[in-house]
Formats: C-alpha cells, sequence, structure tokens
C-alpha cells in the first residue's frame, strides 16, 4: 500500500485496506471475507454492532451497514416501516432499512471518495462514528417497537427522551 508524506492513502489503491489498518487500533474483532470487505463487531453503548465496509471501486464509493440483531420470532407489523421513515426524518447521514426477509434493521451510510485523492484516519473515525452513535440513539427505539409495544410513535418518544439537567 503507498502513503503519502502527510500519512493519506492514494485512491488508486483499495480503501479498505487503510480502513482496516485503522481498524486495528482499535483493538476490535473484524476479519476479511474479501478485498473490498471488511467486517467488524464494534461495541457501542447498547449492544456489539456487527459494521461492514463495502468498497466500490468503479464507483468510488465506500459503503457501511450495521444491522441490528433483534429478531423476534412474532410477526412484525407493517408499522415498522411507519417508524423507520419517521426515524429517517431525524437523522442527517445514512438511513434505516427494515429488512423483512431478515426481520432485522440495517443502518446505510454512502462515502463517495470521487474526486479525492486521499483518506485521512479522522475521515475513517468519522464514518465509524456516524455509525455507530445513530445506531446507539435509534437502538431503542427499535428494540421497544419489536419486544414492547409496535406503535411507531410511542417507541420513539419513549426512547428519545431529552433530559434537562443532571442527576
Amino acid at each position: 500500500m503507498y502513503f503519502d508524506s502527510q500519512n493519506k492513502i492514494n485512491p488508486s489503491y483499495n480503501p479498505i485496506d487503510y480502513i482496516e489498518e485503522q481498524i486495528y487500533k482499535l483493538d476490535v474483532d473484524f476479519f476479511r471475507d474479501s478485498p473490498n470487505h471488511l467486517n467488524l463487531n464494534y461495541r457501542g453503548q447498547w449492544r456489539c454492532y456487527n459494521v461492514v465496509f463495502i468498497w466500490d471501486e468503479q464507483n468510488k464509493i465506500i459503503s457501511v451497514s450495521s444491522h441490528f440483531d433483534i429478531t423476534k420470532k412474532e410477526k412484525i407489523n407493517k408499522n415498522i416501516y411507519s417508524l423507520v421513515s419517521i426515524v429517517n426524518e431525524k437523522i442527517n447521514l445514512g438511513y434505516f432499512h427494515y429488512c423483512s426477509k431478515l426481520d432485522t434493521v440495517f443502518f446505510k451510510y454512502h462515502v463517495s471518495v470521487k474526486g479525492f485523492d486521499y483518506l485521512t484516519e479522522e475521515q475513517i473515525d468519522d464514518i465509524l462514528n456516524v455509525v455507530i452513535n445513530e445506531c446507539d440513539k435509534y437502538f431503542p427505539a427499535f428494540y421497544l417497537f419489536f419486544f414492547k409495544k409496535q406503535d411507531p410513535k410511542f417507541a420513539l418518544s419513549a426512547s428519545l427522551i431529552e433530559t434537562n439537567g443532571q442527576a
């Protein structure tokens, strides 16, 4: 892999290599199942998230996804799509997606590096922070929806309680 004098990666090389080096510094479990895929288990506030980095060389896009391992055996009603829609209105980067085949929720985030001549450590940290922070913020809403009451407004309002002061 080629790095310039400012420790920036040259985009003609696979950025997954550099992301892997940065992830290695975090001391988390990860594995690489192909040159363009990197999977890691990252501990968030609520649980360990499976985060996947995928490099699309043709379009110069890094796709990052994470899923909530909160599958439920009982049937999930169609209100899950309303909850996903309401949550997606509240976030700035990325989006949530409900996969009916797997009965789970995914968070997806795409970063275009087209036209850039480098990828920095800070960018990799930011990408990972966006994914983990959004998953941590909205995990309680999806958990309440799946296991307590399948009402989107209740799940969101009960999980996003704003506090004032200190306890």
